[in-house]
């Protein structure tokens, strides 16, 4: 466990310098985090499992799979949003979180209600019991089936979400606006004015349902969990706001792309840094072998009687709602 962690703040650049732990909070974020990190590559097993179990049947798919740890600021800007918008405490937050290690199943849409169905009881018999499920496919901004899940001995806490393809997509095209959303930045933009605030929250819900306009309904979704609808649309929230949120939104979108382009240029640096290093390793056959050449040459031109010519070596062989446009 992490021991030596200061105080933390949030980036200036993503415009979350407003979000701060203390020391002792983020000691308390970070150790919860380094042990979902250690349950990782167990749970990692556990839910690919299920998807070979289904894929055939019902056209499962683990997607976002490099994402199945939360990030650790994105750990400690939920806990930081927690503490300053609804005053949990640090302890409550590691204690109660149930995202850290999350996984997302889709099914074909037809295949969906069976593909769950079996889900749950490939995870029920391996011990897991689920802690919370809901259902938001009737929610206008945010369509999907939610669950948590606990093991009963080992207490391994995790989230998995259960979509279609197209809920799926539709939930990564607004992650933006959620993440605008509950970092408590449209309160921050707003000032002390409550009522634009909330037009910014309803303009945001309003582009996301835009988006769900591709999301078809699975069959027989309504005998999972507990049915909620968090979002009321306002159709008529101002133009202005609407265009405030998506030039927020296009930043975000922005900022999250050049990041992305700095990993994969990062991940291929360090891949070239590893077949540099194997390099000298791979000619060592070849360098051999002409040294015994060589060595072969000069002792027959010393003609040494009983000198017999060495062999060279063998080498060696080495992958949505209204329109708003």
């Amino acid at each position: 466990m992490s021991s030596e962690v200061g105080a933390w703040q949030g980036s200036k650049e993503a415009e979350e310098d407003h979000l701060t732990l203390t020391e002792d909070e983020n000691r308390i974020i970070t150790n919860r985090w380094e042990q979902a990190k250690a349950a990782r590559e167990h749970l990692d097993g556990v839910v690919k499992g299920i998807q070979q179990k289904t894929a055939e049947s019902h056209g499962s798919q683990v997607v976002g799979l490099e994402y199945s740890l939360k990030g650790l600021d994105s750990f400690r800007r939920k806990a930081a949003v927690a503490r300053k918008a609804d005053n949990v405490s640090a302890e409550e937050t590691a204690e109660y979180v149930d995202d850290l290690n999350r996984y997302t199943l889709t099914f074909e849409t037809d295949k969906y209600a069976e593909g769950v169905k079996e889900s749950y009881a490939e995870l029920r018999e391996q011990g897991y019991e689920p802690v919370y499920e809901t259902n938001t496919w009737d929610d206008p901004v945010y369509k999907g089936l939610n669950t948590s899940w606990r093991h009963s001995e080992t207490k391994e806490h995790f989230e998995l979400q259960f979509h279609t393809p197209e809920s799926f997509q539709a939930k990564s095209e607004n992650h933006e606006l959620y993440e605008l959303t509950r970092s408590g930045k449209f309160k921050e933009l707003a000032g002390k004015d409550e009522g634009l605030a909330k037009q910014y929250k309803q303009a945001a819900d309003l582009l996301q349902s835009e988006r769900n306009k591709i999301i078809r309904i699975p069959p027989g979704q309504e005998q999972f969990g507990e049915r909620v609808i968090r979002a009321e649309l306002n159709p008529g929230v101002s133009r202005e706001a609407v265009e405030v949120v998506q030039g927020k939104e296009a930043g975000l979108k922005a900022k999250h792309a050049a990041e992305a382009a700095a990993r994969a240029q990062s991940q291929a640096q360090e891949a070239r840094s590893v077949l540099d290093m194997d390099g000298p390793a791979r000619d060592e056959p070849r360098e051999l072998r002409n040294k015994l050449a060589t060595k072969t040459v000069l002792r027959q031109g010393r003609q040494e009687p009983a000198a017999v010519p060495a062999e060279p070596l063998q080498a060696q062989s080495r992958g949505r709602g209204p329109s708003l446009a």
